[in-house]
């Protein structure tokens, strides 16, 4: 019975993408425009509404709590195509895929810390999320005494491979199965693993051991990337790759310690993997290290959020040097109407319509209105062109 409704679903994706392949085209033709720093017809937007993160389709439409889909692997691929197909046919957006290139069990943000011993919460109705109260090294001498573990052996991982083995069995010759989500970094599981106040401590009182812990997650971080590497193809060394580091909690410091800290280690590791640029992405206001940003070799920035002095940003890193992923500031999707056209007039405004940039409204939560997406869309594209 899954997999027949599997073999549906894909099916009726693939029947999608015929029937609308002029605006798959189009849509395909506008980012890549937009990313070469070309005029496209208008800026290309996109809606977080896919069911990675975004609760919008499991609450709203599907009355599904979260935590079911932890477990219950079959019903979360089910889920997840459903939204993809859903999604595409309910918002007008530049989506360039109907069918997404795997499905499977979430992992990267919660996963990776859970590989160096993180605690991961699992609500009722909500994703999963790290226990930010407990420290794995709480002791410095626990930083000592750390060594990575084999990979598929550690934290999670082997769970979710057991989902994935047991999925990859049933529906593997349908659709590619595997982990989905984002990426744990190094500063990030460096910040769980010794807490984030401590760590800001240790810089000040001993930088030594801060070293040595951004190694030690260096290293995890690596043997990641091998693992995924080996398991899925998933190429990460090579000019033509562009190094992604995807830190949530970089706002907590400063850009002297971003800078003391972090970037040594991050420019170590891209100069071992031959990348000639970087992806650098976080759910939060960067405009503290724009200074900073100039003396690496960012190509990308893929979530700038709105509030943000874009302005800053495009005279000091664009255009043509860095391409920007715009996204409207979280909670400015409940607004009303005009207050929504508004910021996204503004925004536009701003970014131009010159390429180099795309916009979206980030991870849509249930709480938002179909009518309020409706209106980011319709402002977007008409502001846009």
């Amino acid at each position: 019975m899954f997999r027949d409704k599997i073999k549906g679903l894909v099916r009726k994706a693939r029947e999608l993408e015929t029937e609308h392949k002029d605006r798959i085209h189009a849509a395909r033709i506008r980012h890549e425009a937009s990313w070469r720093s070309e005029r496209p017809d208008r800026v290309p937007v996109g809606l977080g509404v896919d069911p990675v993160w975004s609760d919008w389709y499991y609450k709203r439409k599907y009355g599904i709590e979260i935590g079911r889909l932890w477990d219950n692997p079959k019903l979360l691929v089910e889920c997840e195509l459903r939204a993809w197909i859903d999604s595409f046919l309910d918002f007008d957006d530049d989506r360039t895929f109907v069918i997404p290139n795997a499905v499977g069990p979430l992992g990267g943000v919660f996963l990776h810390p859970s590989i160096v011993r993180c605690r991961t919460v699992f609500p009722e109705d909500d994703f999963p999320w790290i226990d930010l109260s407990y420290r794995v090294f709480d002791a410095k001498e626990k930083i000592d005494d750390f060594t990575t573990p084999d990979i598929q052996e550690a934290g999670l991982m082997p769970e979710i491979l057991k989902r994935l083995e047991t999925l990859d069995k049933i529906i593997g010759d349908i659709v590619d199965v595997r982990i989905l989500g984002g990426d744990g970094s190094p500063l990030q599981m460096a910040a769980y693993t010794r807490g984030i106040s401590q760590l800001i401590r240790d810089m000040y009182e001993d930088p030594p051991i801060v070293h040595k812990l951004m190694r030690k997650m260096m290293d995890v971080y690596d043997k990641v990337n091998k693992y995924y590497e080996a398991a899925w193809q998933t190429p990460y060394r090579g000019e033509d790759i562009e190094g992604r580091f995807y830190d949530n909690p970089l706002s907590y410091f400063s850009p002297r310690l971003v800078e003391t800290f972090v970037l040594p280690h991050y420019k170590e590791y891209a100069g071992k993997c031959g990348w000639k640029n970087w992806s650098f992405e976080t759910q939060d206001v960067m405009d503290p290290f724009i200074e900073l940003f100039r003396t690496i070799p960012i190509r990308t920035i893929s979530s700038l959020v709105s509030s943000s002095d874009l302005r800053l940003f495009k005279s000091v890193l664009g255009p043509k040097r860095v391409r920007f992923g715009v996204f409207l500031a979280p909670g400015r999707l409940m607004l009303d109407r005009l207050g929504i056209e508004g910021d996204v007039k503004r925004i536009v405004n701003i970014m131009g319509h010159d390429g180099g940039w795309t916009f979206s409204s980030s991870e849509v939560d249930s709480a938002v209105p179909q009518e309020n997406i409706q209106s980011f869309l319709s402002a977007a594209k008409k502001y846009g062109r």
